[in-house]
């Protein structure tokens, strides 16, 4: 399949990613955000109940068919599912918990949630660097400006697991690109990137933010009792 977009160790596919991940080769880490059983929320319409647009049958076969892809990809994978949707997938290795800066409620009759899930799967690190556990404290970052998509996440966290998930040189792997937060993430710390999105709105959005200069990073620690994994 040609790709929509390649340069330097940076990939785009334009499509469904059920297609094309069975064209891939192996990967070694894959970082995603799959799509919410929702259309796209707007201001005034922040309930994800009135969106839906598979039945629950239907959804749960669309998450078991993305993740047996791409386990069969990597050893190594991370993603976040929203809290509703978490427990359509297999239980984890980790859970690490995002404090979300906003919340979106499920109906009007429930409250906001104030934290989102990141699940990971994976063989455990070789290293802990000096502690023989790793710290689940809450992952605080807020989102910037960007709303190039209905539902994105801030770059500071895919950074955050980019640097603790993978290392310099690796190969990250994200089927649902969306505006292309994990692959610019990717490019700034220095990893090979492969995206798959099905909207080509989308891939142009990626496209032209991978076109731009490298942003500076400035050292970052992490928060209190956050180890970073090694060799994971």
């Amino acid at each position: 399949m040609k790709p929509y977009y390649e340069r330097d160790g940076i990939v785009i596919y334009h499509g469904d990613c059920r297609e094309v991940l069975p064209t891939l080769g192996p990967v070694d880490v894959v970082l995603t955000d799959p799509p919410y059983n929702s259309k796209n929320i707007g201001p005034n319409e922040r309930t994800y109940e009135n969106h839906e647009v598979l039945s629950d049958a239907d959804y749960q076969i669309f998450c078991e068919t993305w993740f047996d892809l791409t386990s069969a990809l990597t050893k190594r994978l991370v993603f976040t599912p929203g809290i509703k949707y978490a427990w359509n997938y297999p239980a984890p290795l980790w859970m690490l918990c995002w404090h979300k800066p906003s919340a979106v409620a499920y109906n009007r009759m429930r409250g906001l949630n104030a934290w989102e899930p990141v699940l990971l799967y994976g063989y455990p690190p070789k290293k802990w660097h000096g502690q023989d556990y790793f710290r689940q404290d809450p992952l605080n970052f807020s989102k910037g400006p960007e709303r190039d998509h209905p539902c994105p996440k801030p770059i500071t966290l895919w950074r955050w697991l980019v640097q603790n998930c993978s290392a310099e040189g690796e190969t990250i792997l994200d089927p649902f690109m969306g505006s292309g937060t994990t692959l610019r993430a990717a490019k700034d710390l220095g990893r090979k990137a492969i995206g798959i999105e099905i909207g080509e709105k989308y891939c142009k959005i990626a496209a032209q933010r991978l076109a731009q200069s490298v942003l500076p990073l400035a050292p970052r620690p992490a928060p209190a009792g956050q180890a970073k994994l090694e060799g994971v």
